[in-house]
């Protein structure tokens, strides 16, 4: 059994070098030396990091907000749909049944029901206003600033396990570098926020959620390497799409990337990986994309809409999620995805 995952070694050596140049190298590698030096005494003395201090900021108001989330789901959805938003808006899945969890690791989505940056993407997206307020330079810190503690806030309400804690520090890092044009990789954001949690807990390595949530990001960054999207993936900022297109092919590659980074862990972890992912990450995560942003506006304004547009909220996704399920069901009995395919190749 061993305490220390040498992936640590190449983050610190290699990660937080923006530029390659000798002396980032040489001081990255004489960092390293010191850490795994002092590793052996490094359990002892993390303790004084001060976690209860800001956990004791925190927690009262996620649990503020966690209390208003429900209480506007709890008005406005019912059955399914109820059970699916406080998945993914609150990491609750225990009103999942399995046959629902199935249906999406069938289709290889079930990514959408573990909170992570596809979800914080929406809150930023959600408060563009803030920046539009906070748009004069000298401002512009001040909306990362109350952005991140929201985000923060939110990871508490959620759990704060490795997915979301991951996305909401590489948030903070890609949005202050885009604000100050600072010329630094994408890649080295994520392998930043995994040293930190590293320091914080060594033990958060070993956690399938961190190897998974880590393993998909840098997949999906390598993958966009040289695209405007592996900036924009990371602050949800227009301005890092300026000057390029935002292409048809990046969802395709972004699906590729992260389960082909991930397969190995799959695999290993739970025994198989979907086939049939590309179809459901292109054909029906869309779909549940616009669920999920029309809860939000049920969030903020639910008290204000009528009760039969909700009712016919409520009926059109347990619809649609009974199709979903129901194929998901004849794919695992037998197998109608690859008939067809088979048919169209003959």
């Amino acid at each position: 059994m061993y305490r220390l995952d040498l992936g640590v070694v190449f983050l610190v050596a290699f990660g937080l070098g923006p530029w390659r140049t000798l002396r980032t190298d040489f001081g990255a590698l004489l960092w390293t030396a010191v850490v795994l030096m002092g590793a052996h005494y490094f359990s002892e003395w993390r303790y004084w990091y001060p976690g209860p201090a800001i956990a004791a900021f925190i927690e009262p108001w996620a649990g503020r907000l966690r209390a208003f989330m429900q209480n506007r789901i709890d008005q406005a959805a019912t059955g399914v749909l109820h059970g699916f938003l406080y998945g993914v808006l609150l990491g609750d899945r225990s009103e999942l049944t399995p046959f629902f969890q199935e249906g999406f690791r069938t289709f290889g989505i079930s990514h959408m029901l573990a909170v992570s940056g596809f979800h914080v993407g929406f809150w930023v997206v959600l408060g563009r206003p803030l920046k539009w307020l906070f748009r004069l330079r000298r401002w512009r810190g001040l909306y990362v600033l109350l952005m991140g503690t929201f985000l923060c806030i939110y990871a508490a309400v959620v759990g704060s396990g490795p997915s979301v804690v991951r996305a909401v520090g590489t948030f903070c890092f890609a949005a202050i570098a885009l604000q100050q044009n600072w010329r630094i990789a994408p890649l080295h954001w994520p392998l930043l926020v995994a040293w930190l949690m590293w320091c914080y807990d060594p033990e958060v390595v070993q956690r399938v959620g961190f190897q998974l949530s880590f393993s998909a990001v840098c997949g999906i960054l390598i993958g966009l390497n040289g695209l405007p999207a592996a900036e924009f993936l990371q602050s949800w900022q227009g301005e890092s799409l300026v000057g390029s297109k935002f292409k048809v092919l990046v969802p395709v590659q972004v699906s590729l990337s992260a389960w082909t980074a991930t397969l190995p862990l799959v695999m290993h972890h739970f025994g198989g990986a979907s086939r049939y992912f590309l179809v459901g990450n292109l054909l029906i995560v869309p779909l549940f994309v616009v669920y999920i942003w029309s809860a939000l506006l049920v969030l903020l304004f639910g008290p204000l809409l009528p009760c039969w547009a909700l009712d016919v909220w409520n009926s059109s996704f347990e619809r649609w999620v009974s199709w979903v399920l129901k194929t998901a069901e004849e794919i695992n009995r037998q197998g109608l995805l690859e008939s067809f395919f088979q048919a169209c190749l003959r």
